[in-house]
């Protein structure tokens, strides 16, 4: 979350997102490991997109949003399965954004419902994870969205 460019984000998040899938194959969450893939493969082409200096379309939104409701379903372990989808949801639609003030918002809804997942499914070095990329998702939001609107140096 400290980049100031899309396409930086974009290629740290899915780094990420292929260690974070790992961890949920190890520990049998196969509703996040399969959500993680999809957030991996969103990334890649969101990626895409922006070094070409395009915004992928609406329809390619819809997608992403159909085959992660798709999957938790397919997946569905539990209740908990919900939260990874939400996650998942918010942070599609953030990341499908041109604004990195909406993106970092909706990461923050994203990384909060996954710090409860990871806790809930005893994930934790996950929620460990969690807690420090919103700690920076929050240090991201006062330095880019605050400071500069105050027009201090970030």
């Amino acid at each position: 979350m400290q980049q100031r460019k899309k396409e930086h984000f974009l290629l740290w998040q899915t780094l990420g997102t292929v260690l974070f899938i790992a961890q949920y194959l190890m520990t049998d969450k196969l509703t996040g490991a399969i959500t993680f893939s999809i957030v991996a493969v969103r990334g890649l082409i969101f990626y895409w997109y922006k070094k070409k200096g395009l915004k992928p379309s609406f329809k390619i939104l819809l997608v992403f949003q159909a085959v992660l409701l798709v999957s938790t379903w397919l997946t569905w372990q539990n209740i908990l399965s919900v939260i990874p989808f939400a996650a998942a949801s918010a942070k599609t639609w953030g990341t499908w954004q041109d604004d990195m003030k909406l993106t970092r918002k909706t990461s923050v809804l994203s990384q909060s419902c996954m710090i409860v997942y990871n806790f809930s499914a005893a994930m934790y070095t996950g929620a460990l994870t969690e807690v420090c990329n919103l700690a920076s998702t929050l240090v991201a939001v006062w330095r880019y969205d605050f400071r500069e609107k105050r027009g201090e140096a970030a």
